[in-house]
């Protein structure tokens, strides 16, 4: 995170944020917030590489941080690549 990064609750992530790994680079744009509103659960992100890459799925705890800004993982480009796909 950057010091022109604010945090931000994951209610408040959007839809084309983008993903980024630990190792700063871009992967791709979030495509769904996947959570429990109602019970203030959440699960992780799903997120596509480019227009017609598929989806793949973060669990929560490979989030590092949510930002205006962006979603930081705590994993690097090469583990990021061996995520699940998410049926989307």
């Amino acid at each position: 995170m950057t010091e022109a990064e604010h945090p931000i609750a994951w209610l408040a992530l959007d839809k084309g944020t983008p993903v980024y790994t630990c190792d700063g680079e871009e992967i791709g744009k979030v495509t769904t917030v996947v959570a429990d509103v109602q019970k203030d659960i959440f699960s992780g992100i799903s997120f596509k590489h480019g227009f017609l890459g598929s989806e793949h799925f973060v669990p929560a705890a490979a989030v590092g941080e949510l930002t205006d800004q962006g979603v930081h993982l705590t994993l690097s480009a090469q583990q990021a690549q061996d995520l699940e796909r998410h049926p989307g």
